[in-house]
């Protein structure tokens, strides 16, 4: 009777060990040996209320993610899912192609956000490259870069220095207010005037366009609500003109790109 209970127990103790245990009051173990206070066999988490264990947390399995699609919006997907959008959301993935653009991303399926990089510009090709992992997190409504400063040029523009890049064809002629807004929306900005000069300069062979119109710099003078044109003519060159929105006073855009 005796060999009977003690071979039933042995099965109940199996049986439990391997079930789902809900409690509603804490857990303590109390064997004698540390070997023996603890739990083994979890597997990975495959939903929000799983335990994680040692060998995820080390690997920071929750906060991988893997690209499962995606052309002007990056698909991400990880195990197991998110359920929500919540602000301190870590995500690390590696981009699979090239984007063009602004990089935009959609987690899980709860919809699409932007990526920002640290200065509060949008992510371009330039921060988020192919092979090279990616380091984001969430706030308020859309996911900004941590961790790593940009490394190369968006397509399209040519390397002038350790800190910046310049477009390589001119584009469209707007005001400066449409020229300003049209950079931002690339992850880019007006160049400064001394940038211009340089890239002008020391690299035209590789810039198209120069000289074609008036190109806007992101600089000012000495005249009440105007804005400053250059290149029409020669590197040097450079014009004040109304900054209104008129034909007479639009200008070419050739936007610039902060590596750091």
């Amino acid at each position: 009777m005796n060999r009977f209970l003690s071979t039933l127990c042995a099965v109940m103790s199996c049986l439990c060990a391997a079930a789902q245990v809900h409690l509603d009051k804490p857990l303590n173990l109390t064997a004698a040996q540390d070997s023996l206070r603890r739990i083994e066999g979890l597997a990975s988490p495959l939903d929000a209320t799983s335990l994680i264990t040692l060998d995820n947390a080390q690997q920071a399995a929750s906060n991988w993610y893997t690209v499962t699609g995606g052309t002007t919006v990056t698909q991400l997907a990880g195990s197991p899912p998110a359920l929500a959008y919540t602000n301190g959301m870590l995500i690390r993935w590696i981009p699979l192609a090239a984007k063009s653009g602004n990089v935009k991303v959609n987690v899980d399926g709860l919809g699409t956000r932007a990526v920002y990089r640290t200065d509060g510009l949008p992510a371009t090709e330039g921060q988020v490259a192919v092979a090279k992992a990616v380091e984001m997190i969430y706030v308020d409504t859309a996911f900004f870069i941590m961790g790593r400063s940009i490394t190369d040029c968006p397509s399209g523009f040519v390397r002038i220095s350790d800190e910046f890049c310049i477009q390589q064809n001119d584009t469209l002629s707007v005001s400066i207010f449409t020229a300003i807004s049209h950079c931002y929306a690339r992850g880019a900005r007006l160049c400064t005037w001394d940038e211009y000069t340089m890239a002008c300069t020391a690299y035209g062979a590789q810039l198209s366009g120069l000289f074609d119109d008036w190109e806007w710099v992101d600089d000012t003078s000495d005249h009440t609500h105007t804005a400053d044109q250059v290149a029409r003519y020669s590197c040097n060159g450079n014009r004040a003109v109304n900054a209104v929105e008129a034909t007479a006073s639009f200008g070419v855009v050739r936007c610039c790109y902060r590596i750091r």
